[in-house]
């Protein structure tokens, strides 16, 4: 969605669509229903509520990742080229994982390694004024998501998650990772608010990191 005034300053917001089965023995089938199936839905659901909103002053690019699971291949690419080519990326929002309530219904992780202390202030006021959730902070102790591949090219990121690690769906990459009786889709629409607030606020401001 290009910007209005301000067209060269890009506000991001991605997910990944690949999934993976690592499980040893049965099926290799990998619905992924919450990873990333989830964070997919919701980045489709945002972008079809802000074009219907006016344009915005920033240009606000949509991103479904490949091969997330081998490592951050497809953002890793993206975000070198956008270093590569000088692109003014003020922000980027990842989502993945959004449907499973581990700790709690609208308990949300917030990640704090690989992410932008700007951005996680940031997301903690919008959730404050507007989305009302439980936010706990959390780690994963690696790039486990997109992310990461923008934080290591020198771009602002942040990415909430559906619980803290501990008691994130132990059913990914694996058969079982589809929508059943413990998914909640009030709790991943949350992650839609998230992300139309997200494009809406810094997309429509002169917000930058100082």
């Amino acid at each position: 969605i290009p910007g209005k005034s301000r067209p060269e300053e890009v506000i991001a917001l991605g997910a990944h669509f690949d999934s993976v089965n690592q499980s040893f023995f049965g099926s290799k089938k990998a619905p992924g229903a919450d990873d990333d199936g989830s964070g997919s839905g919701n980045l489709i659901e945002a972008a079809k509520i802000l074009k219907s909103t006016p344009q915005p002053q920033r240009t606000l690019e949509f991103y479904w990742y490949a091969a997330e699971e081998s490592g951050l291949l497809g953002s890793a690419e993206i975000a070198k080229e956008a270093k590569a080519q000088g692109k003014k990326v003020i922000a980027v929002l990842q989502l993945d994982m959004t449907l499973y309530p581990g700790s709690g219904e609208q308990v949300i992780g917030m990640v704090n390694d690989f992410t932008s202390p700007w951005l996680r202030d940031i997301l903690l006021q919008i959730n404050q004024l507007y989305v009302k959730a439980k936010i706990l902070n959390d780690e994963c102790g690696y790039g486990c998501s997109d992310h990461a591949s923008w934080h290591r090219q020198g771009f602002h990121a942040v990415t909430p998650f559906e619980a803290v690690t501990k008691t994130m769906n132990s059913a990914i990459h694996s058969e079982r990772d589809v929508i059943n009786s413990s998914s909640s889709f009030e709790h991943s629409n949350s992650f839609t608010k998230y992300a139309v607030l997200f494009a809406l606020v810094l997309g429509n401001s002169d917000l930058r990191p100082d």
